[in-house]
């Protein structure tokens, strides 16, 4: 019985792509048959995006307000055109609209997609205690290297259930794709017979594709953060041996997939079934929304261009929020795919001062460490002085690149240390002041230190750390700055530990444990603004 059980459910992920292309195909014919009338009426959509101008006036928004074509021919009717030449500009600087563009918005479109990445990895490090371990104590580039190497390509499942592979990994497909065609003007338009939809859409799809992948493999990827292909566990049970030995998972044990089934998550079936089924996720949202949605929109602007629209579009929905807006604040059908909530560009202002871009100064700073000296048999923590120089880009008042490099002599009995810290920070500046809050990875180099891993001789190393604290500026007349920072020192220290919690049933990363320490840092800096 469960043997039959297993089988129903491996014939029913087998054939799941299959009925889902042959649903594709038969919604496709429907629109041959229900729209050949409409046609016309969607190269008039086109037409109306690559000329703005031209569009009916007398359209207004999902929320009833005019467009901004509207508004401007309005503020300027033909009886005011011959005295305009006399009319005094305005000092008061107004607020004006991003030029609209048919052509893909590119910023915006990966800083979008790019928040989707860490948003589910964030999720999943939020969620998954495994991930958590994995990221605080395991060697990340080396196990990021070592588990691409044992992806098995060989068979379609990567050992994870239906509703993970065949729903979630579609939606997040789709996601990918709305999030590229949110910010792609020539999309805006309904799905239909004519190539201004599915040539957007396909785009879409290398989208998902290229996006879907990296999410697979790529440096922010579920095999960087959390060493998917890197090692073996039971469906259903974990990574102990006793899973092999112990019903129901033994069960399951010499398979591949289901209960028991022994994988390290990889397989075709995320790459293939990511791009293309989201593909066909957005495409039967988009039919949702032309039979469904727009037309109850036209008459019930809340029910359909709000209830309906967020609850029977998931990936638009979620797509929005990435762009900082609410679902129906995003171009609809029913309004002619005005946008009424455009990016608007804040006015400069006059009085404000011009960014000085580059800062260069020296710094003292005192660091609490654990070191080698005479009379500790390991190490002792002891504080540090040393000196360096800082040097800081500004890209504007609220956000810079922030680096520095200090040299710690050798004293107290202890040898010299050298520190580099390379990261941004993040605040508010204002006219003689500005607090910041900083994060800058960086390095440690020592001259001696015990290196762990069981080798008992010290020796020179170099260990991975990060500055986390505040800093607060004070601007001089004449360029200069006095800065004081506080915060505290990561230091990731390699333990002699052997950790074989993720290698028990198999695995290629490493049996390394490191434990992550704080070291209290003190630094002031006097630097030059230019």
């Amino acid at each position: 019985m469960l043997l039959s059980i297993r089988g129903s459910v491996r014939r029913a992920a087998f054939w799941l792509p299959l009925i889902w292309a042959v649903c594709l195909i038969f919604s496709s014919s429907l629109l041959v048959a229900q729209m050949g009338n409409d046609e016309s009426a969607a190269d008039s959509d086109v037409s109306a995006l690559t000329q703005p101008q031209a569009a009916d006036s007398s359209i207004t928004g999902s929320d009833g307000q005019a467009s901004p074509q509207e508004e401007s021919s309005s503020a300027t009717s033909p009886s005011d055109s011959s005295s305009k030449q006399n009319l005094v500009p305005s000092s008061t600087p107004q607020p004006t609209f991003t030029p609209v563009s048919n052509g893909v918005q590119w910023k915006p479109a990966i800083i979008q997609t790019l928040s989707v990445t860490v948003f589910q990895h964030a999720w999943r490090a939020a969620t998954d205690p495994s991930l958590r371990y994995l990221v605080a104590h395991k060697p990340f580039w080396h196990d990021y290297g070592v588990s691409l190497t044992d992806y098995h390509m060989d068979h379609w499942s990567d050992g994870d259930s239906f509703v993970v592979n065949d729903v979630g990994h579609p939606l997040e497909g789709a996601v990918f794709g709305r999030a590229l065609l949110q910010n792609y003007p020539r999309s805006f338009v309904q799905i239909g017979l004519h190539n201004g939809y599915w040539t957007t859409r396909l785009q879409s799809l290398a989208w998902m594709t290229l996006w879907s992948t990296q999410f697979e493999i790529g440096p922010l990827s579920e095999t960087a953060f959390g060493n998917q292909g890197g090692f073996y566990y039971s469906n259903g049970c974990g990574t102990s041996p006793t899973c092999l030995t112990t019903p129901p998972w033994s069960y399951g044990a010499h398979n591949h997939t289901g209960l028991g089934g022994v994988t390290n998550n990889t397989g075709w079936t995320d790459f293939i079934i990511t791009p293309l089924v989201g593909l066909g996720w957005i495409l039967g949202e988009d039919t949702i929304d032309r039979f469904i949605v727009t037309p109850i929109a036209r008459n019930h602007r809340i029910l359909g261009g709000r209830v309906l629209r967020s609850a029977l579009e998931p990936s638009r929905s979620f797509a929005a929020f990435f762009a900082g807006k609410f679902p129906w604040m995003l171009p609809a059908p029913e309004s002619n795919f005005v946008d009424h909530h455009p990016r608007v560009i804040k006015p400069k202002d006059p009085n404000e001062k011009p960014v000085q871009h580059y800062a260069i100064g020296t710094q003292y700073t005192n660091i609490s460490l654990p070191v080698i000296k005479a009379g500790c048999e390991t190490a002792c923590r002891q504080p540090l002085s040393g000196a360096g120089f800082t040097f800081d880009y500004n890209f504007t008042h609220y956000f810079a690149f922030d680096s520095a490099l200090n040299f710690l002599p050798a004293q107290s009995g202890t040898k010299g240390m050298m520190q580099g810290l390379f990261g941004v920070k993040l605040g508010e500046s204002w006219k003689h002041w500005g607090l910041f809050a900083k994060v800058r990875p960086g390095f440690i180099y020592y001259n001696e230190a015990w290196p762990g891993g069981g080798v008992d001789a010290p020796g020179s190393l170099t260990r991975f750390a990060w500055d986390v604290g505040g800093v607060a500026e004070f601007y001089t007349q004449h360029g200069g700055t006095f800065r004081v920072d506080l915060g505290t020192t990561l230091v990731r220290y390699l333990t002699d530990r052997v950790d074989t919690r993720f290698t028990q049933i198999g695995g290629v990363i490493s049996n390394q444990y490191y434990v992550t320490q704080g070291n209290v840092q003190f630094s002031t800096t006097y630097a030059f603004r230019f």
